[in-house]
């Protein structure tokens, strides 16, 4: 009994704490570090999130860009700060490859505090390639294995095991196309533009305007349905590559583990409002992507199974890390 009374004064204490926090919350500038260059997608729409939250708050919302290690430069920023809500960070599905590949951190080292969007892989080649479909990349790489190569972000990277999705769909070897990876999508799109690769694995906010200009061509999406900037743009299944399209890259936000869930949620609720302003509105609708808020459980949940189809696909294709 007199454990029992103790336990409970003591999630008392952490509560009183919790609360008192949450009512000062936030009690400054809050840091947003991002595992990512600038330019790329997750950074414009960091930078445009924390626009909106610098005027909710009535705080400056600190952008720093830590990339490298596929998100563990990031990390190690972050799992060092103080779990008060005043040290937040981007995330990715590229971390949950890392994680596995890593073994430094797993999703308990961080709080899944919420996220804003999903956003459908797709796959670009420039037009003078010679590629001019899915059916036409596959027949390609298996008449000359080797010779092709895919740019994408890092290793283990949501878009690598997008990827290797559509490859153990469409039956391609390992080798028949070689996975070029680096330090953001953006430079990715670049070296694809420059000729240095054959296909890039992108999103919509990254290619919309070279596109648009005639010097990329979409030639499939990751999504149940085609994207309404690329109408011509085959879906996966269509071209008769059937793949899960649950896996999308999802953007979001994380904290230190242990920031007390009373101000996880104020300042979620606070992203929830600014997600739904017309200038968000009209940024996601441009962009192609999907609405996909989630407050803290909801998102902690959706990490949990995205955490362990990454652990099924990288045992089945043979990418496991440490």
């Amino acid at each position: 009994m007199k454990a029992a009374k103790t336990a409970a004064a003591a999630i008392l204490v952490v509560f009183a704490a919790g609360s008192a926090l949450a009512q000062n919350y936030p009690s400054g500038d809050i840091r947003y570090i991002l595992h990512v260059k600038p330019g790329g997608a997750t950074d414009v729409m960091a930078r445009r999130l924390a626009d909106g939250l610098s005027k909710a708050l009535g705080v400056n919302i600190v952008v720093e860009n830590r990339d490298g290690g596929s998100g563990a430069r990031q990390m190690a920023q972050l799992t060092r700060a103080k779990p008060d809500g005043q040290t937040i960070g981007s995330v990715t599905a590229s971390h949950l490859g890392m994680f596995q590949q890593t073994g430094t951190y797993t999703v308990d080292s961080v709080a899944w505090a919420c996220n804003l969007v999903l956003d459908p892989y797709l796959l670009v080649v420039r037009p003078e390639s010679g590629i001019t479909s899915l059916q036409d990349l596959v027949a390609k790489a298996k008449a000359a294995p080797g010779k092709l190569s895919i740019a994408g972000f890092g290793e283990a990277s949501g878009g690598q095991i997008a990827w290797l999705m559509f490859a153990d769909a469409a039956k391609l070897a390992d080798g028949d196309i070689n996975w070029v990876p680096y330090s953001s999508v953006g430079d990715a799109v670049v070296a694809t533009l420059g000729g240095h690769n054959d296909i890039a694995i992108a999103y919509t906010g990254l290619v919309k305007q070279q596109v648009q200009a005639g010097k990329l061509k979409v030639i499939g999406v990751m999504a149940d349905n085609r994207l309404a900037n690329f109408p011509d743009a085959q879906t996966f299944a269509e071209a008769g590559y059937p793949v899960d399209t649950s896996w999308q890259q999802f953007r979001g936000v994380i904290m230190p583990a242990g920031t007390p869930m009373n101000i996880q949620e104020s300042f979620c609720n606070t992203v929830e409002q600014v997600m739904k302003s017309p200038e968000m509105v009209k940024y996601i609708t441009d962009s192609d992507l999907e609405p996909g808020y989630m407050g803290p459980e909801a998102f902690t949940k959706f990490i949990k199974s995205q955490d362990k189809e990454t652990k099924d696909w990288m045992a089945k294709l043979g990418v496991t890390g440490n």
